[in-house]
C-alpha cells in the first residue's frame, strides 16, 4: 500500500481461472505513481544529506554493528612493522536456482485451516512464520515442500505470493496455483552478496599477523530478508580469521536500506565474505612484503599442537592439522612444476597465474532438530528429519548411517522431510548443517529402536533385558540360537500388537523418535589451489585447473562431498568471471534475463579438476563429520581472484585491488 519501495515489489494479486484472463485482468490495473528520489548504492543512502527511504526512520541505517576494541585494535595497526589495506566489493548476485518459485494453496472452510504446497529448506520454522501471520495454530497451517529445484538459501522464507495465494484461496474457495516466470523471479526473488569492505592487516617484524580491522558497508535492499544482515556482520567476523593464529580483530558492519530488491541469504551467507576478505589481504600482503605467499600462511596458520584452540573471533576449535593439509595440497597440484606450465601458456599468447587459499569455515550453527525412526508394515524403514533435501542427496547419506548402526539395508529406507505436520522441531537445511544436525539425531533415534528391541527380544525369548545383545542388525542371546532379525522382530511385534498380545508395559514397536538441541559447531577447512589463463587480445579468463584439499572430518559419502564442493567452485568461478547484476539510477534491473546475467555453463568448468580429503575427525559430534555444503564456494572465491590478480603481475600489469566481476572488458582494459 502506499508506497513502491523497488522494482518487483508485488503490489496487486490477480485471480483468474485461466493465465491469460489473469494477464488480461493485469492490465486493467492502473497505478499513480509519484516519482521520489532513488537510491541503490548503500553508500549514498548512508549521506548526511540523504532523505530516509522508509519514513517512519531517521535514515537510511538498519544496523550499525560492532566486534572488538576498536582503538585498541588501531594502535596495534600503526604499531606494526608492516600494513596492508585493501578495498574490496563484494558484487551482488542474482541466485538463479534452476526451478523458478511457485505454490498451490487450498483453503478448508470446515476446520478453518490452510494447505499450501511451495518450495522451502525446512517446513518447522517456515510453517510456524505462517501460523503466526494468519493467527492459527499451526496444526492449522499444514505445508508441504515435495521437492525442491535448487534454493541456495532463497527459497527458505515464504514469500508475499505465498500469502496471497492462501487469502486467495480462503476468499474464492478455489484451489490457486501460483507460479514465478524467470524474468519476475530476477526481479522479485531475494539476491545476494553485495558489500564494499575497507579492510587493514598488519604483522610483526616476523611477518607474523598482529591485528586486523574490517569496515563493511552491506546493502540490505529496501527490506530486512529473513537472515537479516548477519552475513555482512557475525558471520563475517565468524569466518574472517578462519585457520590463522589472528591475536586482535575488530569489525564494523553497517546494513543499509536502498530501493533494490531485498538481500538474502546465498550459498555460504557471509562465510565466503569472510574468507574472501582474508585471502586478498594476503595476497596483497605477500606481493608488498615480497615474501612467498605459501610462506607468509605457514608462519601464520595455527599449528597443531594449539588445539583446542581459541579464534580471535571468541570461537573454540576442536580439531584441525592445517599445516598437513596445506602440504597436501602443494603436492597434489604440482605447484612446484608450475613454471613449466607458465612457459607453456606464455608461448601460446597467454597469461598464465596461480594462487592458493587456506579456509576454515564455521558451519552447523546449533539449533533444535528431531529424529524419528518409523518401521513400516511392508518392511520399510521410515526416517523423518526437520532438515529439507533440495539438491544434497541426505536420503544416500542418512540412510548410510541408519545402515551402519541398524544393519537394514539401504534399499528399505525411505526419507520423509517435506511435510509440516510430521515434524516436531527442525532447523532446515541451510550452515552446511544436515549431516551434522539431521545425522545425529537420527543416529541418536536408533539407540532408542535398539534398546527398544533389546526389550522386545527378551520378551520373545522369555530372558532377562540385560542379557540381549544387538549385533549386524541381529537381536540375539549370547551362546544361544535365540536370534532375531531386526526387521522380523519389528513384524513380529506388529502381529503381536495387532493380536493384542503384547503387555502394555513393553515399548509398543521398535519405533524411535526425539528432539533435542544439536551439537556444536563444525570447522571444515581446506586448501583450494587455483591456475588461470587470461588472453590479453580479448580479456577472456579461464579457469584450467582447481584443485581442492579438504578436511572434512569423516567422510559419509565421499561423491556427494565432491559434487558438493565441485559445484561451489563453479559458483565462486560464476560471480568472478561473468555474473554482473546492474541497477541503473532509477533502480531498474538491467541485467534483468539471461541474455544480460550470464551464467557459467558446462564448457567453463575447469578440464582439471582435483578432490582429495585429508580427515581430521570432529571431537565435537559422534560422527566426526564437519559441514561440507558450503565449502567449496568459500575456498574457491579468493583462490581464483588471486590467480588472476598472479597472472596480472606476473605480466607487470597492476591486478593488487582488482574487484568482481572479472568480465572480458574489464580484464581488456586493464591491460590495454
Amino acid at each position: 500500500k502506499d508506497k513502491v519501495y523497488y522494482v518487483g515489489q508485488p503490489v496487486a494479486f490477480v485471480i483468474a481461472d485461466t493465465l491469460n484472463n489473469a494477464k488480461d485482468a493485469a492490465e486493467l490495473i492502473s497505478l499513480e505513481i509519484e516519482e521520489y528520489d532513488v537510491i541503490v548504492d548503500p553508500r549514498d543512502a548512508m549521506a548526511v544529506d540523504t532523505s530516509s527511504i522508509h519514513p517512519t526512520l531517521n535514515d537510511n541505517i538498519a544496523l550499525d554493528w560492532e566486534y572488538g576494541d576498536e582503538s585498541e585494535v588501531d594502535k596495534l595497526i600503526e604499531r606494526a612493522k608492516y600494513k596492508t589495506s585493501i578495498e574490496l566489493r563484494n558484487s551482488r548476485l542474482i541466485i538463479s536456482a534452476m526451478e523458478p518459485r511457485a505454490c498451490m494453496a487450498s483453503f478448508d472452510s470446515e476446520t478453518n485451516s490452510y494447505d499450501l504446497h511451495s518450495p522451502s529448506q525446512g517446513l518447522f520454522g517456515f510453517t510456524n512464520i505462517l501460523a503466526n501471520i494468519f493467527n492459527v495454530d499451526r496444526d492449522q497451517m499444514h505445508c508441504h515442500t515435495p521437492s525442491v529445484g535448487g534454493s541456495f538459501g532463497m527459497k527458505s522464507s515464504p514469500y508475499p505470493e505465498y500469502i496471497a495465494s492462501l487469502v486467495a484461496a480462503k476468499k474464492t474457495g478455489k484451489t490457486i496455483k501460483w507460479k514465478d516466470t524467470r524474468t519476475d523471479s530476477f526481479l522479485s526473488d531475494t539476491h545476494g552478496r553485495d558489500s564494499w569492505i575497507d579492510a587493514t592487516i598488519a604483522f610483526d617484524d616476523n611477518k607474523k599477523m598482529v591485528a586486523a580491522k574490517i569496515q563493511v558497508v552491506a546493502n540490505s535492499g529496501a527490506f530486512m530478508g529473513l537472515m537479516g544482515p548477519m552475513a555482512q556482520s557475525m558471520n563475517i567476523k565468524n569466518n574472517f580469521c578462519g585457520a590463522y593464529d589472528l591475536p586482535k580483530m575488530y569489525v564494523n558492519s553497517k546494513a543499509v536500506y536502498t530501493n533494490t530488491t531485498p538481500i538474502g541469504a546465498y550459498r555460504g551467507a557471509g562465510r565466503p565474505e569472510g574468507v574472501y576478505i582474508m585471502e586478498r589481504l594476503l595476497e596483497k600482503a605477500a606481493i608488498e612484503m615480497m615474501i612467498d605467499p605459501v610462506e607468509l600462511r605457514k608462519i601464520n596458520l595455527i599449528k597443531k599442537d594449539q588445539f583446542p584452540y581459541q579464534s580471535a573471533a571468541g570461537l573454540n576449535y576442536d580439531s584441525g592439522d592445517f599445516h598437513s593439509v596445506l602440504q597436501d595440497a602443494l603436492e597434489t597440484a604440482d605447484w612446484v612444476n608450475f613454471s613449466q606450465r607458465q612457459e607453456e601458456s606464455k608461448k601460446n599468447g597467454l597469461y598464465r597465474g596461480r594462487a592458493l587459499t587456506y579456509y576454515l569455515e564455521v558451519t552447523a550453527p546449533p539449533g533444535k532438530e528431531m529424529g524419528r525412526i518409523r518401521f513400516e508394515d511392508n518392511g520399510e524403514v521410515t526416517l523423518v528429519s526437520g532438515n529439507l533435501d533440495y539438491g544434497q542427496g541426505h536420503l544416500t547419506s542418512f540412510a548410510q548411517i541408519m545402515s551402519d548402526k541398524l544393519g537394514i539395508p539401504m534399499e528399505n529406507f525411505k526419507l520423509l522431510q517435506g511435510d509440516s505436520k510430521e515434524l516436531i522441531a527442525g532447523t532446515g537445511t541451510g550452515g552446511s548443517r544436515t549431516a551434522i544436525s539431521g545425522g545425529t539425531l537420527l543416529l541418536k533415534a536408533s539407540n532408542i529402536v535398539i534398546s527398544n528391541g533389546k526389550k522386545l527380544a527378551a520378551h520373545l525369548f522369555d530372558e532377562d533385558f540385560e542379557s540381549v545383545e544387538f549385533n549386524n542388525g541381529n537381536f540375539e542371546i549370547p551362546n544361544t540360537n535365540h536370534k532375531i532379525n531386526i526387521l522380523d522382530l519389528s513384524k513380529e511385534i506388529k502381529q503381536l500388537i495387532k493380536d493384542q498380545k503384547l503387555p502394555g508395559s513393553l515399548p509398543q514397536g521398535l519405533d524411535g523418535e526425539l528432539a533435542e538441541d544439536t551439537p556444536p559447531c563444525s570447522f571444515p577447512n581446506g586448501c583450494h589451489i587455483s591456475e588461470v589463463e587470461i588472453n590479453p587480445k580479448t580479456g577472456v579468463v579461464k579457469l584450467i585447473k582447481h584443485t581442492a584439499v579438504n578436511d572434512f572430518g569423516n567422510l559419509i559419502n565421499p561423491l556427494l562431498v565432491e559434487g558438493q564442493v565441485l559445484g561451489g567452485i563453479i559458483q565462486a568461478q560464476g560471480q568472478i568471471m561473468m555474473e554482473n547484476l546492474c541497477y541503473d539510477d532509477y533502480g531498474q534491473l538491467l541485467s534483468g534475463s539471461y541474455m544480460d546475467y550470464t551464467m557459467p555453463k558446462a564448457a567453463d568448468i575447469p578440464k582439471e579438476f582435483v578432490f582429495k580429503s585429508h580427515p581430521v575427525p570432529c571431537e565435537t559430534n559422534p560422527l566426526g563429520i564437519k559441514g561440507c555444503g558450503e565449502a567449496g564456494i568459500s575456498g574457491a572465491l579468493p583462490t581464483i581472484m588471486n590467480a588472476i590478480v598472479n597472472a596480472l603481475e606476473s605480466n607487470d600489469v597492476d591486478g593488487k585491488n582488482l574487484n568482481m566481476p572479472v568480465t572480458s572488458e574489464k580484464m581488456w582494459e586493464i591491460i590495454n
